[in-house]
């Protein structure tokens, strides 16, 4: 602890000595920084600067790091975006995190691979592409249009991502597009192998199955509508085969079913029970006495409150004892011997606990139908209109229209009460209309065979940010867990096609080796897959494939499916890693693709070669307005990218990605954070201009250690051994992918070791010192620069090399440079021997108030020998004042007395001040002159100048 005694300092004594009026001015005698940096730029001069730098340094970036930078390569895939329009705000987070991972491996000297890509295929650029078509279109049509949409997509959002200064080779050569004739053969091959060894099959299950797109989906295209109105139905089923007792003698006895989904009723094939629930039959207020209704007794008062019926129990029966009964179908009443199922599914959380089902209709359904051999009746077609085996009042009407309420209309008599239920309910990503479940024949992967050592290789993926890892990891391992199946068949046309044929008499699956072969040859030959659709099978097959094949061309038909787009993107780990078993450092997306792109990369992968695509996951957030709400056009609240770089330019865009991209999954978007962006980053300029003024052009590397001996200052010291740790605790943030936090840290360095310690105490010795201090304080602040350059390359690369061309005569560019701190910088005796001076300074600070402190003389009274030892290596002698100490630089007073009496045991320094009416010297304002016109070190100096 310091004391600080304070005398004779009541009133402003700043220098007061009058220059007289023909007095000399030492303006051009001061090394001022000077730099032709300019501190700002207007937003024309701005766009003319960032391409220039576009195309004379990033445009050869990239190249250079693969050829001059250290191996081995960092990898980070790119996840495909979809080549369906323009780019919004989760694309400049999604791409500018992306970069900035890229830009500061470079910087610490590590070669990174990067091949940016897109997702060609899909609904969404089909819908887009015919939006203005009317009528139903041929399939040459549809990709024809898809394909030109998705290509002038790809050239408009490659333009964007490359001025966002995205570090990549952008020619069309290295860049992965999934409709490129190399992309596509490596996904049938693909597709063949799993087929191979049973990973892929086809058969008739139930699927999400979009209406509105005529198409199955996976859970990753769905959304959920919070709001949904269905109707919620408890209905009876006449109950045959209960045993009967004295209670229930005589009794007519239903089973109580409860359902959402009325329209499912004509698939109906079974009821499902829970052998370990209890059981009760009830009387119902409502209906005639000699009815009883079978239910789970934990549900009856659920049951009571939701209908407003009373319920007198009757007798209470043992789950076990349903397995015996059967009961009447409530449409079709000669099906009057259905059974009950014992199914672990069913539960006392809600409804009855005893299920309706229909194995056209639910997986769970399905798989009671595939346990007990039950049939699979659908009479829905693609477009959910009733077919016509359906029962004759629902033939050719919409399931999702009229459906529920002819039902309910047929079967009315069952129905024990009726009301509306608003809740949760998957809709299609993209028409945002309801989808239904639905059998049909489709493609799959087994996912069963590929849970177990999915999740086990999981385990050894790291997670990013940390704070989020266990729960990120846990929700995806559940997810992967609870998955059923993957169908990666899809019905449309834009898309890559199943390469399958079927026999015409029995639908068997028809594929081979030589077939894919042949297949993947008249696509490199023709450069797309239209002729899966141009050509006939007599075109398509020569004979001796035929031949192979042991069939007639008129014996066969082509498959009409195309992959699930999820198939494609989750394949693009094949086309991109080059190495059987080479897998990606990162994958970085938002985190939405733990049930997508994560998900499907990882099953693939696994099918594949049984390892992960990656070594580790890093996920963001969403783009939301200060409110939070999401950006719609809907709700006028729409920033997008190229608004915030036309009014401030791309780093500005790039700092606010680094400072909120990272550490929240809702990132807030508004005018204030960019501006408040655009504020900071203009201190760092200003901060950048001031050090390219001090050191000015780049000087020929000076030898450290000759340096070193050169230099006495501890300043000099205290800064370089700053700046090894500055660089380790950047290294670190970065390899954390906290970039929030090297933003932070950046900002604190400059604020505090650089201007409110270092610059602002070296400023005398720098404006007014000779030049051997000016050299050695130009070299300190050199180091400073290229570590600053290096911590901000890659979040401002457009600033970085703006800067950096003032300080490069030779045209060089930022990347091309290697910059590492050398350890023997690392001085702890200067650090302690500065932050020693510095403790003293903040007590000085604290007296002398807003007096000028050169004119203050302080006289120090230290508490140990060590505090002692470490002022005498700034002030040199003890008991005598001393003037132009290094001590006196960094207390910024005019004069320091050290006195050698040391209190053992002492904690308190005692410091005393004493001021001085001496004017100050009008060439440094430090030293007291007397009489002569400036002082004594002024005017050695310019002696020698002269």
């Amino acid at each position: 602890m310091l004391r600080a005694f304070h005398s004779r300092i009541s009133t402003r004594l700043y220098s007061v000595k009058t220059a007289k009026k023909d007095g000399q001015k030492y303006t051009d005698t001061i090394n001022l920084p000077r730099t032709k940096f300019p501190n700002r730029l207007t937003a024309a001069k701005r766009e003319e600067q960032e391409r220039q730098i576009l195309d004379h340094k990033f445009a050869a970036a990239y190249l250079y790091q693969e050829q001059h930078k250290r191996k081995p390569s960092f990898v980070l895939h790119d996840g495909p975006p979809y080549a369906n329009g323009q780019l919004h705000m989760g694309h400049a987070v999604n791409k500018i995190l992306k970069d900035i991972t890229l830009r500061q491996r470079v910087a610490h000297g590590q070669q990174v691979n990067y091949i940016p890509g897109w997702d060609c295929h899909g609904l969404p650029i089909e819908l887009k592409a015919t939006n203005s078509a009317s009528g139903e279109q041929k399939p040459l049509d549809i990709r024809r249009k898809s394909r030109a949409f998705a290509l002038e997509a790809i050239k408009s959002q490659k333009e964007e991502f490359r001025s966002w200064g995205v570090l990549a080779n952008w020619q069309q050569d290295d860049i992965y597009l999934t409709f490129k004739p190399e992309f596509i053969a490596n996904q049938l091959q693909m597709f063949y192998n799993l087929f191979e060894r049973g990973l892929v099959y086809r058969d008739l299950k139930p699927v999400y199955w979009s209406p509105s797109s005529k198409t199955a989906l996976a859970e990753a295209e769905l959304e959920y509508d919070a709001n949904f109105i269905s109707p919620s139905v408890y209905l009876r089923f006449p109950l045959n085969g209960l045993t009967s007792s004295a209670l229930t003698n005589g009794k007519q006895i239903f089973a109580l079913v409860w359902t959402t989904t009325p329209w499912t009723l004509p698939s109906n094939q079974a009821i499902c029970y829970n052998s370990s629930l209890e059981y009760v039959l009830v009387r119902l207020s409502n209906r005639h006495p000699d009815e009883l209704y079978l239910m789970a007794s934990a549900l009856v008062a659920d049951f009571e409150a939701t209908t407003q019926l009373q319920c007198e129990i009757v007798e209470r029966l043992a789950g076990s004892v349903l397995g015996k009964c059967s009961y009447q179908h409530p449409i079709d009443r000669t099906q009057a011997d259905l059974p009950f199922f014992d199914a672990s599914h069913v539960q006392d959380s809600k409804g009855t606990g005893l299920v309706h089902t229909a194995p056209a209709h639910g997986p769970d359904d399905f798989l009671i139908s595939l346990t007990n051999k039950l049939p699979i009746k659908c009479y829905v077609n693609e477009a959910a209109i009733y077919t016509d085996e359906a029962p004759d009042f629902l033939r050719g009407q919409s399931v999702l229209k009229e459906g529920n309420p002819l039902v309910l209309q047929h079967i009315a008599e069952d129905v024990v009460h009726v009301s509306q239920l608003q809740h949760s309910y998957p809709i299609d990503w993209r028409t945002k209309q309801p989808v239904i479940i639905r059998a049909s024949e489709q493609w799959f992967i087994n996912t069963d065979k590929l849970k177990a050592p999915a999740a086990a290789a999981l385990e050894q993926v790291d997670i990013y940010p940390r704070a989020n890892a266990e729960a990120s990891k846990k929700a995806m391992l559940t997810q992967l867990h609870k998955r059923p199946y993957w169908c990666i068949s899809r019905q449309r046309a834009w898309g890559v096609p199943i390469p399958v044929l079927y026999k015409r008499t029995n639908n068997e699956v028809v594929l081979s080796a030589a077939l894919i072969k042949h297949l993947c040859a008249q696509l490199h030959s023709e450069g797309s897959m239209d002729f899966w659709w141009s050509k006939s099978l007599e075109e398509l097959l020569p004979d001796e494939l035929l031949k192979q094949l042991g069939c007639q061309a008129e014996e066969l038909v082509k498959g009409s499916d195309i992959f699930d787009i999820w198939f494609d993107s989750g394949s693009t780990w094949s086309a991109v890693l080059k190495e059987p078993q080479q897998v990606a450092d990162l994958y970085l997306e938002g985190y939405d693709q733990f049930t997508g792109w994560f998900q499907s990369s990882l099953l693939t992968s696994i099918a594949a070669r049984n390892c992960a695509p990656y070594k580790a996951l890093f996920v963001h957030g969403f783009t939301v307005d200060e409110k939070g709400h999401k950006m719609s056009k809907s709700l006028g609240n729409v920033i997008s990218p190229k608004q915030i770089t036309k009014k401030y330019g791309t780093d500005v865009l790039r700092w606010w990605v680094a400072s909120h991209g990272t550490q929240h999954m809702a990132i807030t978007v508004s005018d204030k954070l960019l501006q408040q962006s655009a504020e900071n980053l203009s201190k760092v300029r200003g901060t950048l201009r001031y050090l390219n003024g001090v050191i000015s052009q780049q000087q020929e590397q000076l030898d450290e250690l000759s340096m070193a001996k050169q230099d006495g200052s501890y300043l000099n010291k205290y800064l370089l051994h700053q700046l090894v740790g500055f660089e380790e605790e950047i290294e670190k943030l970065y390899n954390a992918y906290e970039y929030n936090r090297v933003v932070s840290s950046v900002q604190n360095f400059i604020a505090n070791q650089v201007s409110g310690i270092y610059v602002h105490m070296i400023k005398d010795r720098l404006y007014c010192g000779d030049d051997q201090e000016l050299k050695l304080i130009r070299h300190t602040l050199t180091q400073c620069y290229r570590q600053l350059c290096k911590a901000l390359w890659p979040i401002t690369p457009y600033l970085i090399e703006e800067s950096w061309s003032y300080y490069d005569a030779t045209g060089g560019a930022f990347h091309e440079q290697t910059v590492q701190a050398p350890k023997d910088w690392t001085n702890l005796e200067a650090n302690d021997v500065v932050n020693t001076a510095l403790e003293i300074k903040r007590i000085i600070n604290q007296q002398a108030s807003d007096v000028n402190s050169w004119n203050l003389a302080v006289s120090i009274n230290c508490t140990s020998k060590e505090q002692l030892e470490r002022l005498i290596a700034l002030n040199g002698k003890l008991h005598v004042p001393v003037s132009n100490s290094e001590l006196c630089e960094i207390l910024q007073v005019s004069s320091a007395t050290l006195h050698a009496e040391v209190e053992a045991g002492a904690d308190v320094a005692q410091v005393k001040l004493d001021s001085s009416n001496a004017p100050l010297c009008p060439r440094c304002r430090r030293f007291s002159i007397m009489e002569q016109e400036i002082c004594t070190r002024c005017t050695h100096i310019l002696a020698v100048k002269q």
